[in-house]
């Protein structure tokens, strides 16, 4: 089956806008035209939407992905390659994970601050309040 842009947005939930952008700048150069020049997107270039999708979610510029996207037609023969650009991707989330994280731990921290302050009717985080001088630890570290 082939879809029209409008159908793939629909089917990924990735803006048509986007994908048009896409494709100009050559990420699915397997897509088909017709003679009109209408694209058409097979079930095969879906799954390659959903991953581009997902590659750009996670930071890959299009250059690389340009890149990945070549190793992939050149075919088995880049494998190895290709895994050392996921591997990499995945490091830096990992590392992103690692981070939000930590700033989670620092909102949860503020988040029982508050709890407390309301409970308490004490305004402890407020630099202007004799309350806010009296506290000793602002901040989890």
């Amino acid at each position: 089956m082939a879809y029209t842009i409008i159908e793939v947005e629909r089917k990924t939930g990735v803006s048509s806008r986007t994908l048009r952008f896409w494709l100009d700048k050559g990420l699915f150069p397997f897509v088909e035209k017709d003679k009109n020049g209408v694209r058409y997107f097979s079930e095969k270039d879906l799954e390659w939407v959903i991953w581009v999708d997902c590659y750009r979610q996670i930071g890959m510029s299009i250059e690389d992905l340009k890149r990945y996207i070549f190793l992939c037609a050149k075919g088995k023969s880049t494998a190895k390659e290709r895994l050392e650009i996921i591997l990499k991707l995945k490091g830096k989330i990992l590392q992103d994970i690692k981070k939000f994280q930590s700033i989670l731990e620092k909102l949860n921290f503020k988040i029982d601050l508050y709890e407390k302050m309301i409970i308490e009717d004490k305004d402890e985080l407020n630099p202007l309040s004799k309350d806010y001088i009296k506290r000793k630890k602002r901040v989890k570290i």
